[in-house]
Parts: C-alpha cells; sequence; structure tokens
C-alpha cells in the first residue's frame, strides 16, 4: 500500500475532460447492498453478503450561472453523463483556475475511477450575506470503474 497522503484539493470530478468549476468539496460513496442469509444454522446471530453495489458522488460547489443552468438541462434531459473522478495530474497549490477563469482540463496519469452517472439531486442554495452554492448528486448508472493511469 502507498503511504502517500493525497490532499483533499487534488482530487476532482471532471465531466467532459473538465473539473466541475468552484468546487469545494466532493464525496464518492461506494455502497453494498446487503442481503439477508440468515438460517437457522446461524442461531441468534445474522449474516448477510452483499447482494449489487451502488455508487454515487456528491459535489458542493459555489453557484455560476453558467454551470448551474448546464446541470440543469442535463438533468432535466434524464440521459447519464460520464465522469471521472480523479487526481488532478498537475495540481498546483497556487490554484488550478487559470486566466479567464478557465478549469484545469484532467488527464490520466494517476489511477482514477469512471463510469456513468444520472444527475439525481440538483439543489441551489442562496443565503442571505454569504456566496450563493449549489449541490449536485449523480448516481451511478452501471459501474465505477478503476482504471490505471499512465
Amino acid at each position: 500500500m502507498s503511504t502517500t497522503i493525497i490532499k483533499g484539493d487534488e482530487l476532482q470530478l471532471f465531466y467532459n475532460g473538465n473539473a466541475f468549476a468552484w468546487a469545494t468539496s466532493h464525496t464518492l460513496t461506494l455502497t453494498g447492498n446487503t442481503v439477508d442469509i440468515a438460517t437457522k444454522d446461524h442461531g441468534s446471530w445474522g449474516a448477510s453478503e452483499i447482494g449489487n453495489i451502488t455508487w454515487e458522488i456528491t459535489s458542493e460547489n459555489l453557484y455560476s450561472e453558467d454551470d448551474y443552468d448546464s446541470l440543469f438541462d442535463l438533468m432535466v434531459q434524464k440521459e447519464p453523463i460520464d465522469v471521472v473522478f480523479a487526481k488532478v495530474s498537475n495540481y498546483d497549490p497556487d490554484g488550478l483556475v487559470r486566466a479567464g477563469g478557465n478549469v484545469q482540463a484532467w488527464t490520466a496519469s494517476t489511477t482514477y475511477r469512471t463510469g456513468k452517472a444520472v444527475i439525481s439531486n440538483l439543489t441551489a442554495n442562496a443565503n442571505t450575506g454569504e456566496n450563493a452554492t449549489y449541490s449536485l448528486t449523480l448516481t451511478g448508472a452501471g459501474p465505477l470503474t478503476k482504471v490505471a493511469g499512465q
């Protein structure tokens, strides 16, 4: 096992090759849905095995109209999108945002996870005196695949 600790800033969520803009956090959750296999032989102890596996990624982001509108349109289309959860290959602790507000593109130099997902939740938050934000939940529409980088 590797002993290299990765900073949260280095992990990003990507769609169409670019990071989701103005992200403040991402959470990838894998869930093994259990099936009860308890029998009389187990006595008073339950027994389970993993049936299917589901996954979802949540993202918290500062709100921009362009980004929110694009995600809104994708959600209304109800079609799965290709997403990548990966370490940014050329992480810059001074910031990923480049001139003109362009967010860094993704390149495959390390192991990453990829799959198709549907946008199952999109929430805009607008609190008085604070930056507007939006929350996004992507629910897997098939396997989440681990791919070894170049």
